[in-house]
């Protein structure tokens, strides 16, 4: 019998308090469907990073093809520190084999698509982590809890893990 397949899930929908405000976002409903038929592995881009929780809300500004990691209130430049654990976490994810990722929507860092502040228009990019993530693993099936709400989603996504988990397998050979 095969080994389940890791998928990485963003620490807050796993019902980690990892959160800018020490909560979580648990995604019970989400976790039920997928117990017994994954493996998931928490992940949190901003605790891990060394930011700590609770921690001033950020956000993404200026360049939208190179956003940077901004505290609201402060307007503290986090990028540098947020790109230096993330070359790190992607070599651990590499070495992991995870078929796929589960990321909070519109986290500045987890959200595959998020505003960009401060570029006198309407501007998006998807978050740090998984822009690096997208770049790094180009074929990685990435999904935020808010589509995978929908069931068709779900099972697409799923699909779409088994199908890169086999892939690389097969690569690996």
């Amino acid at each position: 019998m095969d080994a389940p397949i890791a998928i990485g899930i963003s620490a807050c929908l796993f019902g980690q308090k990892t959160r800018y405000d020490g909560g979580h976002r648990l995604e019970q409903g989400l976790l039920d469907l997928l117990a017994g038929k994954v493996v998931l592995v928490p992940l949190c881009p901003e605790a891990e990073c060394g930011l700590g929780i609770p921690r001033e809300p950020m956000r993404l500004e200026g360049d939208s093809e190179n956003p940077q990691l901004m505290t609201i209130a402060s307007h503290c430049d986090l990028s540098e520190q947020m790109r230096g654990w993330i070359d790190q976490r992607l070599d651990r994810l590499a070495g992991e084999a995870v078929g796929g990722l589960i990321l909070k929507a519109r986290s500045p860092s987890c959200g595959k698509q998020v505003a960009v502040h401060g570029t006198g228009g309407a501007a998006f990019s998807p978050g740090l982590f998984v822009r690096a993530c997208q770049q790094r693993f180009p074929g990685l099936p990435i999904a935020d809890e808010e589509e995978l709400r929908d069931p068709d989603r779900l099972a697409d996504f799923l699909k779409r893990v088994a199908n890169h988990a086999k892939n690389t397998q097969e690569n690996q050979r």
